[in-house]
């Protein structure tokens, strides 16, 4: 009897906008971006590295490099990943590659008839887990980057300059008419 591994579709959790959690590796801030078209090569590239595979220069390709809203670091998609993010896929690249053990061994008893002594027993692995929690929704304040006709959401308090995540275009801070000025007036 073949053990049953179905695999679904592994992707970021979103929040109710549709942003994915990012975060520095340098200052470990937060923000979102909306998925894009490199998201699903970042995420191959994070899973070889738990998880080797024969192919693994297929996934080398394309991999682009993003910029911190905040500090400027330049490093590939991959390291934007939340230390979260990336305790899951580990845990998603440790489960594939038990499956794949255990369907290498499960071969010899599948196939009996040709060996009758085998001297070991498959055990099968543990499900694959499920998808993360869904990414909440906190007080981020979205912004418009006109250089790549997207938005980012950043730290609500963040007022000086930003870079673009996707281009590294530098936008400057808030003025004017997006800043927000409280004052009490007394009567």
């Amino acid at each position: 009897m073949r053990a049953a591994m179905e695999v679904e579709g592994l992707e970021l959790p979103r929040d109710t906008a549709g942003f994915c959690r990012r975060e520095c590796p340098s200052c470990q801030r937060p923000f979102k971006t909306r998925p894009g078209p490199h998201d699903a090569r970042a995420l191959l590239h994070k899973l070889q590295a738990f998880f080797s595979l024969e192919n693994a220069h297929e996934g080398e390709e394309g991999l682009p490099e993003w910029r911190c809203p905040y500090c400027g670091l330049r490093a590939q998609a991959d390291a934007f990943l939340t230390p979260a993010q990336q305790t899951h896929l580990e845990a998603v690249a440790r489960a594939w590659a038990n499956h794949v053990r255990y369907e290498q061994l499960a071969h010899v008893s599948r196939t009996l008839a040709l060996n009758p002594r085998p001297t070991f027993v498959a055990v099968a692995p543990e499900a694959l887990p499920g998808p993360m929690d869904p990414e909440p929704d906190e007080l981020l304040r979205v912004l418009p980057l006109l250089c790549c006709g997207e938005d980012v959401k950043l730290l609500w308090e963040w007022d000086q300059a930003f870079f673009c995540p996707r281009c590294g275009a530098r936008h400057g801070g808030l003025s004017g008419r997006q800043q927000i000025q409280v004052e009490l007036v007394s009567e």
